[in-house]
Formats: structure tokens, sequence, C-alpha cells
């Protein structure tokens, strides 16, 4: 009997154990479905779920319960805090390139705010920034380098020279590399080495240029070429069955370009033309077409036109007749003169030749003395530009001139050939 009861008391307690297991379990499993599992601290049974409101130190702090105490969970933060991880955290002052404000700012934002740059050249802007201004290196006679920073402005950065010209002093692309001159003003450099550019052309005229492209006027054939900048090579223009432009005009002597149009004079008939270079039509011929209907020597007397040139549309013209300097009316082909200078534009060049435009600067070159000028176009006055001997080439009958973009450009009759002209 005493066995009996022993068993029965054995039973009821491993009842009660496997109860107490049960409930452990469907506690667990309850609490596996919350937020988080809760857990007895001393036992690590699992027990009681607690919730815990969030807290925020030196903020308010956002709905919502947490299962341990002291959470920080934050929605805003009092004045001089940001939130940040979900914490109020203190803002403080912010400084790029440079040495930022010490203390904190107000407000619940970082602030860029500097005291100080660590950038060479620059001091903090009128918003408190070290900005690094996009200055560009300089380079005289040659190409700068593309580089931008805040060191740049004013400093010399050349990575090549122009090649007729100068030579590059220093290595390529460092600070400090600049282009020192191997050819005085005034002087020439013969372009390529062909004779009489290649198509038995040996008496040059003038020069001009359209969209990059340059043009000679010669009147050993009459006719109209393109020429190669890179080797002096000649190709004519003018169809073979166009003869003396179709107008009989033999001596070509003067050419210019406005915007898409090419001008050119002569000396057979003392009248302005247009020529056909347009190839839209299919038939870019060289012929000539006359402009206006002004008699012979464009009303001014001048029956040896020698030179054009143009600035801003205005046409200019200078000729051997009365050694003047002229406007040229595009519409009706009249001239007027420019100034009353004394003859041989206060320079004794009595044989002007060709004229060439570089922004609003005229340049003309003369067979008397063979060397470069500017004119003044309000007087006509010349001013001679440097002092080579035959532009330092022997080239002793300059004949035409031109510019593309900032080269000028220069042929003559004493070796039928193209020059690069250094005029600064």
């Amino acid at each position: 009997m005493f066995d009996s009861k022993l068993n029965r008391g054995n039973k009821m307690r491993q009842g009660l154990v496997i109860a107490l297991i049960l409930g452990a379990v469907i506690l667990f499993v309850a609490c596996q479905g919350a937020v988080a599992v809760c857990r007895d601290p001393v036992t690590g049974i699992p027990s009681v779920c607690v919730s815990y409101p969030f807290e925020c130190t030196n903020g308010t702090a956002a709905d919502g319960t947490a299962n341990a105490p002291d959470t920080q969970r934050c929605s805003s933060c009092n004045n001089q805090y940001k939130v940040e991880n979900s914490q109020c955290v203190p803002t403080q002052y912010t400084c790029t390139g440079g040495v930022r404000r010490t203390g904190r700012p107000p407000g619940n934002e970082d602030v860029e705010h500097c005291t100080a740059c660590t950038i060479p050249g620059v001091n903090p802007d009128s918003n408190n920034r070290c900005v690094a201004a996009s200055f560009s290196y300089i380079c005289t006679n040659g190409t700068a380098s593309s580089l931008r920073d805040a060191i740049a402005d004013g400093l010399s950065r050349c990575v090549s020279c122009d090649p007729h010209f100068f030579t590059l002093m220093g290595t390529s692309g460092e600070i400090g590399t600049t282009c020192q001159s191997v050819a005085e003003v005034g002087a020439a450099v013969r372009i390529g080495t062909v004779r009489r550019f290649d198509v038995s052309e040996t008496t040059p005229r003038d020069l001009a240029a359209i969209r990059g492209i340059l043009y000679m006027v010669g009147s050993d054939t009459d006719a109209l070429y393109t020429l190669d900048t890179t080797t002096g090579v000649a190709t004519k223009v003018s169809d073979t069955s166009v003869t003396e432009f179709g107008v009989g005009e033999g001596n070509p002597t003067g050419l210019a370009a406005i915007n898409d149009t090419l001008y050119m004079v002569g000396w057979n008939n003392d009248v302005l033309y247009t020529l056909n270079i347009d190839s839209t039509d299919g038939s870019p011929d060289g012929r000539a077409y006359r402009v206006g209907s002004t008699a012979a020597g464009f009303d001014v007397g001048e029956s040896v036109p020698t030179g054009l040139a143009a600035i801003n549309n205005i046409l200019y013209m200078v000729g051997t007749t009365n050694d003047a300097l002229y406007t040229l009316d595009t519409t009706t082909g009249g001239a007027a003169q420019v100034g009353s200078v004394s003859a041989g534009f206060n320079v004794g060049e009595t044989n002007p030749r060709g004229l060439a435009a570089i922004g609003t600067t005229l340049y003309m070159v003369g067979l008397t003395n063979a060397d470069l000028y500017t004119l003044d176009t309000t007087d006509g006055d010349a001013t001679q530009m440097g002092s080579a001997t035959q532009f330092g080439a022997t080239e002793s009958s300059p004949t035409g001139l031109a510019a593309i973009g900032t080269a000028l450009y220069m042929v003559g009759a004493a070796h039928d050939a193209l020059f690069a002209l250094r005029y600064q």
C-alpha cells in the first residue's frame, strides 16, 4: 500500500513537471509571435512579455514600446541636436576645404561655416564657404593646359606652342611652362617645300578664308585655288572652261570674304566682283559676277586695286594709284577713301599689296619695303610691325594676306610659296 501511494506521488510530481514544461512551451510559442521574446532575467525561462515605452535623451521619444527599458528612439530633438540613427546627437559646424568654426550651430542641422580655407588663393566667401573658382591657366602663343583650379589664374601652363614661331620652354603641361619666340614680329616661316604651289602658279595674288578654307587667286592662270595650310599645295577651284573668271579679268589682285561670300578685285576692269564657290548647286566654278554698276576705278580713280579684307562686314581695299585705304560698298561697288594721309601711308609704302583682318585689326603687306603693317581704319595711317628684313625669309615680293582665326598667312612671288607670318 505504501508503494502504491509512493507511485501515485511520483506520478503527480511527474504530471506537475510536465504541466510546467507544457506551460513554458506554450508561453514561449506565444511570445515568439510577439515583437520580441521576453525571458525571466534570472532563470532565462520565457515569462510574461513586458512593454517599455521608447525613450529619447535630448529630444522627444517616438510613439511605441520596446521589450527592454531605456530603448532610445527619437522623433525630434531639442535645439542644437539632430536625429541620427534614432538618437539625438549634437549638431556641429562643418567646412569642406578649410577650417570649421568652433562651437555648435543653433537649430537642428549641421551648418557649413569656414573660418579659413586650405585651398591656395581661396578665402571663405560671403556664405562662409571655401569655394575654388574655376580659374584657367594661360599660354601666350600656344595652347594652355585644360586643367582648372584655384591657383591657375594668371599662371602659364603650356602644353604646346605655335609650331612656326615658338618653342616650348619647360615640360609640357607643367606650371611655369611657356612658349619662347624663335622668330621676331614681322617674320615669316615657309609652309611646306613645294614650288609654285604644285600647280605652276608663279604669280600668286591675294588670299581669303571662309570656314577655315584658305583661298588664293593667281594671275598666271587667272584662277581661284584652295591652299593646304600644312603643305602649301594648291588645288584649282575654277572650272577649266571658265577663262579670266568669265568676265575678262586677267589680273585678279584682291580677295576677301564676308561671311560665306567671296569678293575679288582686279587690274583689268577695276571693279568689284563676287566669286562662285558655293558647291550646293553642284557648280563651284570660280566664275565672277560684277557687283553694282559703278564705273571702272570704283568712283575714286583707283585703277590698280591690290588688296581686300573685311572687318565686321565692312569691306576694305588698298590700291597703288593713290596709295590709300578705301571702304567698298558691297551693293554698288563704289569706294570711299579712308582719311587723307599722305602718299605711302605715312611710312613710304607706295606699293601696297595684301590685306587681312584679325579681330578689328587690319594688316597690310607692301612691296616697297617688304614689311608687315597695321592700318588705322579711321585715317588710313600705317604702322610697321617688327623690323625683319624681307620677313626674315628673303621674300621680297609679298602679294597676298589672310587670316584663319588668329593665324596669319602670306603668299609671295619671290618664292611662289605660302608662309605663316608672325604679327604679335
